[in-house]
């Protein structure tokens, strides 16, 4: 009966930990960055995921939208993103992995201004995981 209890308390307070992350980042190529340079048509400040779309413009002068998916905002906030950050009609270079289906966008990662200054997320603003320190 102990053993049965002791079991049961285990899978409870396991069961209430917080995971690092909900959902696998599988759907990108973690171990590429690219970059791509456009304008912002929309920053998306919302949780568990905000989103960003870029007009970019091809070789030929064709306007494409690029979708990124990023991290919550709690974790952009902790690599120096705000809400105002990325607004309509700024020119950023943006770092992402790629999508392995080969489609545009992917997973931000960081962004770069017309002025040189970059906002970066580290792996462990990615993955969600909390550094001790």
């Amino acid at each position: 009966m102990r053993r049965l209890l002791a079991i049961a308390l285990s899978a409870l307070c396991l069961a209430s930990m917080p995971a690092a992350a909900h959902h696998s980042l599988a759907p990108y190529i973690q171990t590429r960055a690219e970059s791509v340079v456009g304008t912002v048509k929309e920053f998306a400040w919302v949780n568990p995921h905000t989103w960003l779309t870029v007009l970019v413009r091809d070789e030929h002068g064709e306007t494409a939208e690029w979708v990124f998916e990023g991290v919550a905002t709690s974790r952009l906030t902790q690599a120096g993103f705000k809400k105002e950050t990325l607004m309509p009609g700024d020119v950023i270079s943006v770092t992402y992995s790629p999508r392995r289906d080969g489609k545009t966008g992917g997973m931000f990662v960081g962004v770069t201004f017309a002025d040189g200054k970059s906002l970066r997320l580290n792996r462990n603003q990615l993955l969600g995981v909390q550094r001790i320190e």
